[in-house]
């Protein structure tokens, strides 16, 4: 059986977090290129999206597969380590994503107009969830 340590539960924390995250960048990636699939103007800016998404999940996917080739370590510090390094790739991953997601609201005021409207209501949920859990 596994040994639970207070740094194990603050990784697994995290992965569920991070997890989190990623799932809200890719539903609002999606989202966007929907949108702006809406404006014409904005064809370009939707591909750019498109690629996100892909690098997304397909780091994501790299990232699984390799953590699911690793073997289990009889070292218990090992394998939270190896847990945080791939928390740490996919919190790198979503500011990379951010960062874009600014880049291209910056360029666009049809897609930057949206995002704001989209980032209103994502921290109206988050605020509520919090207070009701």
């Amino acid at each position: 059986m596994p040994k639970v340590t207070y740094d194990s539960m603050k990784a697994d924390q995290a992965w569920l977090a991070v997890a989190s995250h990623l799932h809200r960048r890719n539903q609002m990636l999606a989202d966007g290129v929907r949108f702006l699939e809406h404006h014409p103007v904005d064809t370009g800016l939707a591909s750019r999206l498109i690629v996100l998404q892909y690098h997304l999940r397909a780091t994501v996917r790299r990232l699984v597969n390799e953590t699911a080739s690793f073997k289990p370590s009889p070292n218990y510090e090992q394998q939270v380590r190896r847990q945080w390094q791939v928390v740490h790739q996919l919190n790198f991953l979503l500011r990379q994503i951010d960062e874009e997601l600014h880049k291209s609201a910056a360029q666009s005021h049809t897609f930057g107009r949206w995002m704001d409207r989209r980032q209103q209501v994502l921290s109206y949920k988050a605020t509520t969830k919090m207070h009701l859990n």
